[in-house]
């Protein structure tokens, strides 16, 4: 697979660039560079290899235990507020 200038010129329209030639000229010799990098890559066998999302097996959890909290009723944190509008506390606007 090779990207050609027409390719770089749909892609810079969707994406609402106005390149010189030079830049596309540019821009299609490192993407054509990494192309051809990546073709490597694609040459490595992986028939009979498992798909993971993962590749590492994670073996700790470092995560705390949830702990059960205690908090008040809504009711009583409404009762509390010195200002309500419906189920909600309201504050004075700080910014002008």
């Amino acid at each position: 697979m090779t990207i050609n200038l027409e390719l770089l010129k749909e892609l810079q329209e969707d994406a609402m660039l106005d390149l010189s030639e030079k830049e596309l000229q540019n821009i299609l010799k490192y993407e054509n560079i990494i192309l051809k990098k990546f073709e490597k890559v694609l040459l490595v066998n992986t028939d009979n290899v498992e798909e993971m999302h993962y590749p590492f097996d994670i073996t700790t959890n470092k995560l705390r235990e949830d702990q059960e909290v205690k908090t008040l009723p809504k009711d009583e944190i409404l009762k509390n507020a010195p200002s309500v509008h419906d189920d909600f506390i309201t504050i004075v606007k700080v910014v002008k």
